[in-house]
């Protein structure tokens, strides 16, 4: 089936050029993961944990270029069912409302931090006051939903009998294909997820933390 699926591959998308909110953004990015590593450092000081936590917010929440990945997904989604299934690339599909979402809400916290004149040297107390500017209390409640709801639904792909298998074999062909940056998404959430199982602890303490980060910093509508 791999090598079916190799005949006539999908064109792999070009990243686009940054626009003017990129710096900002890109350090919003940043540190947001930085400060989630600092939030669950109790999860990523334990060995069974430490690889799922930095996955979890990294690759699947804060990606360099949402665009790209986004379009990478969309592309590949097909093929890539026909080559390992559909349990796995559903986590794909999963993940563009997630991503699409996230980048809907930095765009708001970039501009709530402008308006408070930062442009640059993002502090907590500076992110926590333009989080709870930009408000959107639903979004935010749907931003963590998704988070953990990409967290049962890659567990279930990793159920799935010689994926991994498959996804390492497929993995040079990909990188000359301009594919490389989704099979790695694919391969680190998978042996994180092996690594981690059950990964219930982590998905719990996420939906409790970041309800309570919500409940502190956003008026409930």
């Amino acid at each position: 089936m791999l090598r079916w699926g190799l005949l006539r591959p999908p064109q792999a998308p070009r990243a686009q050029a940054n626009g003017p909110m990129a710096p900002l953004k890109a350090e919003l990015q940043a540190f947001q993961t930085n400060l989630l590593r600092t939030d669950y450092a109790d999860f990523q000081a334990q060995p069974r944990f430490a690889a799922l936590a930095e996955f979890f917010f990294t690759a699947l929440y804060a990606p360099a270029d949402f665009d790209l990945r986004n379009e990478s997904f969309r592309r590949l989604h097909d093929w890539l069912t026909g080559l390992i299934g559909r349990d796995p690339v559903t986590v794909l599909a999963h993940a563009i409302e997630l991503y699409e979402l996230t980048d809907s809400l930095d765009d708001d916290t970039v501009l709530a931090l402008r308006a408070a004149g930062v442009e640059t040297g993002i502090t907590r107390p500076a992110w926590e006051a333009a989080y709870g500017k930009a408000g959107r209390w639903l979004d935010r409640q749907r931003q963590a939903e998704l988070l953990v709801s990409n967290g049962h639904a890659l567990e279930l792909a990793c159920r799935v009998p010689l994926v991994h298998t498959e996804l390492r074999l497929f993995r040079p062909a990909a990188a000359l294909l301009g594919w490389g940056h989704v099979v790695d998404f694919l391969l680190a959430g998978h042996e994180a997820i092996t690594r981690a199982r059950p990964i219930d602890p982590l998905l719990d303490a996420i939906a409790a933390r970041e309800r309570a980060r919500m409940e502190q910093l956003i008026r409930n509508p």
